[in-house]
């Protein structure tokens, strides 16, 4: 074991996961298609969704894409250096979590962005990357539920909040029950680490919608129009 390496390697897992996250689709394509900020605009914030409220629904849905592949690119560069490029007895982890590390910094860098005033989005559309990422079934588990509240409620906000949730919570049941354990890409590690981070990243999400809840709890949050 190469102590000096292995972390070494946490610092490059946060490196690169920030400087990706820290790159802003909407603020980029505003800037650059529009010649606009979608900061300065509707919700005022650097994500998908006040993308497509300010520039359209095809545009928030391209940034949303981007921002999602953002979030894949920096766990699976990560895991795959981590696994195949370093010998896996120089670490004093697995590359599992060196990827999680990676993923958990690029929600940082989408919301603190490093290239746009650290002002970036809400860190949905890294959450819904982390589970492309890391587990194919929960990923699908999760659009299922986001979309459904969607339809049921039409807030996107409280969609988000609650799909996060409770995706974090299904994600405990192959922990209980270890014959459930099916998904993960790439023989990434399903142990108690996944749950707990997808909780902690729920908690996240929610803490970055704050000012939607405070809406929803007044019943000032818009409401989509067109489901």
């Amino acid at each position: 074991m190469n102590i000096a390496l292995s972390i070494g390697m946490i610092f490059v897992s946060i490196f690169v996961g920030y400087l990706l996250g820290s790159i802003s689709f909407s603020v980029v394509i505003g800037k650059l298609f529009f010649h606009r900020d979608p900061r300065l605009e509707g919700s005022h914030n650097a994500g998908g969704t006040n993308a497509g409220r300010v520039f359209g629904k095809k545009v928030g849905l391209i940034v949303i894409l981007l921002d999602v592949l953002k979030t894949i690119i920096s766990i699976w560069g990560i895991y795959f250096i981590m696994n195949y490029a370093i010998p896996k007895e120089s670490l004093f982890m697995e590359p599992t979590y060196y990827a999680y590390i990676s993923g958990f910094f690029a929600c940082i860098g989408h919301t603190f962005p490093l290239f746009t005033h650290f002002k970036g989005g809400k860190a949905v559309s890294c959450y819904g990357g982390l589970l492309i990422s890391i587990n194919w079934c929960l990923a699908l588990i999760g659009i299922a539920v986001f979309m459904f509240i969607l339809w049921l409620k039409k807030y996107v906000s409280l969609s988000s909040i609650l799909s996060t949730f409770i995706i974090s919570i299904i994600s405990f049941i192959p922990i209980i029950f270890p014959i459930l354990k099916f998904g993960m890409d790439f023989g990434m590690i399903y142990d108690i680490v996944l749950p707990s981070f997808l909780l902690f990243m729920a908690f996240f999400v929610l803490v970055r919608h704050k000012e939607n809840v405070k809406r929803l709890i007044k019943g000032e949050e818009r409401k989509i129009t067109w489901m």
